[in-house]
């Protein structure tokens, strides 16, 4: 379960480590057809450990689930 302060592990590298420091929902609106409106689950993260130590990313809920693993205290 996603939630903030929570620590995850990229599944492929475990050297990688990044806590989550925020979740919210985004809106993606079509430009064709602006009363189009999808709203995109969001989790933002900061690199503790690995190459991009230090950095913030936002990538959708759908993408943290399969390419992060959070760890359970």
């Amino acid at each position: 379960m996603i939630k903030i302060g929570k620590l995850a592990k990229y599944k492929t590298d475990d050297t990688v480590l990044a806590e989550i420091v925020s979740t919210y929902n985004k809106a993606d609106i079509d430009p064709d057809c602006p009363e189009s409106v999808a709203i995109i689950g969001m989790v933002k993260v900061v690199y503790i450990s690995g190459p991009q130590q230090g950095k913030h990313r936002a990538l959708s809920t759908r993408n943290f689930y399969h390419f992060w693993e959070v760890i359970n205290d």
